[in-house]
């Protein structure tokens, strides 16, 4: 059995930034306007995948 690597920050970042593209790009949703608040949740995301294994909602 393969050990899954753990991810850099800034691989869970990218990651946690394509999907919240993606997911506002299939459905009838837009960013929040202010960009500082969209880059702290993406971040948040990304945090929570390399502390707890899963992108959480902050």
């Amino acid at each position: 059995m393969a050990v899954k690597k753990k991810k850099t920050s800034e691989e869970a970042l990218a990651g946690a930034v394509k999907m919240s593209e993606a997911y506002v790009r299939k459905g009838a949703y837009e960013f929040y306007p202010d960009l500082e608040i969209v880059d702290v949740i993406q971040r948040g995301l990304a945090k929570n995948e390399i502390e707890h294994g899963y992108r959480y909602c902050p």
